[in-house]
């Protein structure tokens, strides 16, 4: 019995060695499948801040007429292949072009980049009598050059229809954006451009109390009647704003009764950021260019030379609040450098714009791609 117990605690002890060796080596096979699956996770979180970040592509131009129909093209063919999508005619076969001609003659989209993207689109499958131009004022637009001629009662530029929305012909009563925020007042110093102003009413309290200027109306045609459309911005400071750029044009300048939204700068971002938000209006925004053949830093919200500066380039994104960012870095960089003030910090526009998913803020997700210097 002696000799058999005795056999057993030596069998008891090898097993006791055999399930301490196992025990180890899973312990060290776990801390490695530990660290594994930590480098794994911080690498997949590496991937994803990297696809968060907000691509702007550049084009360097190396003078603003034959350039800009070189620019185009190479910018949109990056889009295609980066996008994995043609802009090619798919149902509506209509596209528009939002330009912006707000500050005046000396501060309006380049008609150039206007003609290059119109050839490009061309080229891509798309009429000329198909392509709108689109902005708010019929003023402005017939000051910047694009109402060239005119046919049957509607303008047209280079063969393309132009849509003035201050015509009041592009709204419907259905579709606005509904504000508490009060109309224009008698003593405010803008001229909204319309066929309708306060002086149709007898007194204030009329027209306070009328709805239609509670109401600002959303253009039918981007909503509804083009396969896309794209933002041709410029970028200057603006005292409410503090840059008009691609969110603006986007958003404030596609809607009537906007100048209401100017009494500060809380709510002149909440309307940008709610309007751009609005999902038909959002839906069929593919991209945004920014014309940097002319920008001001400072004196806005019209044109003044004295504080214009050129840059030969061309940006595009589909993030208008990265573009914006970059436009508030480039007027503050020229701030600084003739003794101004910079634009007050931070943006609200900007701000509110990212936080409900229009874009990026943070200059450190922004990466700025020049597509022909790299070449």
């Amino acid at each position: 019995m002696k000799i058999i117990w005795e056999s057993l605690s030596v069998q008891h002890l090898l097993l006791l060695r055999v399930v301490d060796q196992i025990s180890k080596q899973l312990i060290f096979r776990a801390k490695y499948l530990l660290l594994f699956l930590l480098v794994f996770l911080e690498s997949m979180l590496l991937i994803a801040a990297d696809e968060k970040k907000s691509i702007v592509l550049e084009f360097s131009l190396y003078d603003f007429e034959e350039a800009y129909f070189e620019a185009v093209d190479q910018l949109l063919d990056e889009h295609e292949k980066i996008s994995g999508n043609r802009l090619v005619p798919p149902s509506a076969e209509r596209v528009a072009l939002k330009v912006n001609t707000r500050a005046g003659e000396g501060l309006s989209t380049p008609l150039n980049l206007v003609r290059a993207t119109i050839q490009s689109l061309e080229s891509r499958g798309y009429e000329r009598n198909s392509i709108l131009i689109i902005d708010y004022s019929s003023f402005n637009l017939k000051n910047a050059g694009f109402y060239e001629e005119e046919k049957e009662g509607t303008f047209y530029f280079e063969g393309c229809p132009v849509l003035a929305l201050s015509s009041l012909k592009y709204f419907e009563p259905d579709w606005h954006y509904d504000s508490p925020i009060p109309p224009l007042l008698k003593d405010q110093p803008f001229n909204q451009s319309t066929d309708f102003s306060i002086s149709d009413f007898t007194d204030y309290l009329d027209y306070q109390e009328t709805a239609i200027f509670r109401k600002s109306f959303l253009p039918i045609p981007l909503l509804f009647e083009v396969d896309f459309w794209i933002n041709l911005a410029v970028g200057l400071d603006d005292p409410i704003l503090g840059v008009d750029g691609a969110l603006a044009n986007a958003s404030l300048w596609n809607v009537s009764n906007h100048l209401r939204f100017l009494a500060n700068q809380s709510t002149a971002a909440v309307a940008v950021a709610e309007i751009l938000g609005i999902p038909e209006l959002n839906q069929h925004l593919k991209l945004h260019f920014v014309a940097l053949e002319e920008f001001q830093f400072i004196g806005g919200p019209f044109y003044n030379s004295l504080y214009s500066r050129v840059q030969p380039k061309l940006w595009m994104s589909s993030d208008p609040v990265a573009l914006d960012r970059l436009l508030v870095d480039l007027i503050n960089q020229e701030r600084r450098e003739n003794g101004f003030d910079e634009l007050p910090s931070p943006n609200l526009q900007l701000s509110y714009a990212s936080k409900i998913g229009l874009g990026e803020d943070s200059i450190d997700s922004i990466v700025i791609k020049n597509i022909n210097e790299e070449q």
